[in-house]
């Protein structure tokens, strides 16, 4: 296995290949860190990409479960309001944990009918 210094100076990250370390493939290292980013750049898609795919995602399960827009919309408008990405994560979570209690309160409801029903047998 190739060894590497890197070397931290401003935001730039130089990498210098050790003498007699070089990759059993017998490659360079520009050739590595080149083939390296043509694999990356095939695999990445821009932020913008992503967020299009995520939102067309999101509109086709509302489509199917119609029921919860009037949540995704609180959800929606609770965020627009939250500020920075802190504080959108923050609120993320309040839901979150909103809901699971939420849904921690009928599964005791459920045990406890199950309790009843086994006992009754």
């Amino acid at each position: 296995m190739a060894a590497f210094i890197a070397i931290f100076s401003s935001p730039i990250v130089f990498i210098e290949q050790l003498p007699g370390t070089e990759d059993r493939s017998g490659e360079s290292m520009p050739e590595y860190l080149n083939r390296g980013n043509k694999a990356l750049h095939q695999q990445t898609t821009t932020a913008n990409e992503r967020l299009q795919k995520a939102l067309a995602e999101r509109e086709r399960f509302l489509d199917r479960q119609p029921h919860l827009r009037v949540y995704q919309a609180e959800i929606d408008r609770v965020l627009d309001n939250s500020g920075n990405l802190e504080g959108r994560m923050a609120v993320l979570g309040m839901l979150l944990q909103g809901k699971l209690l939420d849904m921690q309160k009928e599964l005791y409801k459920l045990a406890k009918i199950l309790q009843q029903n086994s006992n009754s047998q």
